[in-house]
């Protein structure tokens, strides 16, 4: 439990700092790092990792990824790049063909290009506002529909939790945990509109009739995220894909809500609902 909590004192320490940097780029490396470790994980968790050089080349790509999507000069060379990404894991396939499968580089290359593309969901929305505080206040308010999803479903499922929600996947989820933690999260973000509102950002009325619903949607197809994560775990027969964060498991572990939050949102608020009235 000590491990725990100082690893969590730890993430929340740097997480602020990271946000009150407030760089692009440095937010690019950051994801960078995420991408290529959750990416390692994955591979490792599949059993691939026996493949050097297909590990390796996805792993690189990966890091390389969040760069190419966020910073527009790169814009032109996204789509060739991809091209060349998939025709390189072909090759990479057929000169090993026989130790390397089409599954195994199909789960290495799709490792490679899913979890640093979810990921650099974070940094899109975040500079898709010209104010800062706004930027700021949408990263927080996406990881907030994430974990705390996670966090209340723990904590109601564990006292009035009786109806088993995917007992084959992951037994100790309930859905009466399933609705405290949607209702944790719109509590939550309800509560960060209103901060923001009141402390820093006077001028503006969010939109809470787009940012409550959205938010518990985001979270419920985040329970979707951390669920396909515990149907990996079960099939490779592994508890955690890795140990990045002492106590909490690895990038994966912490982020597997995340992956499936943060592309939901972009695609809101990209195309569908402004988040001011």
């Amino acid at each position: 439990m000590v491990t725990r909590i100082v690893s969590a004192v730890v993430g929340i320490i740097v997480g602020v700092s990271i946000l009150i940097i407030d760089n692009i780029y440095l937010y690019i490396a950051v994801i960078s790092f995420f991408s290529a470790v959750g990416t390692y994980e994955l591979i490792s968790a599949v059993k691939c990792s026996r493949h050097k050089l297909l590990s390796w080349y996805c792993i690189i790509c990966s890091a390389l990824i969040p760069a190419a999507v966020c910073i527009d000069f790169f814009a032109p060379y996204r789509m060739p790049a991809l091209f060349a990404y998939v025709i390189v894991l072909l090759i990479m396939m057929m000169a090993n063909h026989k130790s390397v499968k089409l599954l195994e580089a199909a789960a290495c290359g799709g490792a490679g290009i899913f979890i640093p593309m979810s990921l650099s969901g974070i940094i899109l929305i975040r500079y898709s506002f010209e104010s800062r505080s706004v930027g700021v206040f949408m990263i927080v308010f996406m990881l907030f529909s994430a974990w705390f999803g996670d966090g209340g479903a723990y904590f109601v499922g564990t006292f009035l939790g009786k109806h088993k929600l995917c007992p084959e996947i992951s037994p100790k989820k309930t859905v009466e945990g399933l609705i405290g933690g949607l209702v944790t999260v719109g509590i939550v973000v309800t509560v960060q509109c209103l901060v923001y509102n009141l402390l820093i950002q006077h001028d503006v009325t969010m939109n809470y009739a787009v940012l409550i619903p959205v938010a518990i949607v985001g979270s419920g197809i985040g329970v979707l995220g951390d669920l396909t994560a515990s149907v990996i775990k079960r099939q490779y027969e592994i508890k955690d894909f890795g140990n990045l964060m002492p106590g909490h498991g690895g990038v994966l572990d912490r982020f597997d809500s995340v992956l499936f939050t943060v592309p939901f949102m972009y695609i809101v608020f990209s195309f569908f609902s402004p988040i001011m009235q």
